[in-house]
């Protein structure tokens, strides 16, 4: 598929892992706690979903809110 309409696919983090276990480790390097999110490295839609926009966003832009559309079920606050 490729990252044909970037803007979009940007936004859904187009690229990126969409492994839990590493979302948990970028929330971890960020110093953010998460709540509803799973961390399990075997994880599923949507958590996955989530994982992916995760791993493509700057710490700054995920306490911006910038994958809030992406990880409907979780939110995210600083420790």
């Amino acid at each position: 598929m490729g990252c044909v309409a970037a803007l979009a696919l940007e936004l859904a983090g187009c690229g990126s892992s969409s492994s839990c276990k590493e979302a948990c480790d970028k929330l971890a390097s960020c110093t953010l706690n998460s709540s509803g999110f799973s961390c399990d490295a075997s994880c599923g839609t949507p958590d996955s979903t989530c994982a992916q926009c995760l791993n493509g966003t700057s710490c700054s832009d995920i306490t911006a809110g910038h994958c809030d559309a992406s990880c409907t079920e979780a939110t995210f606050t600083p420790n």
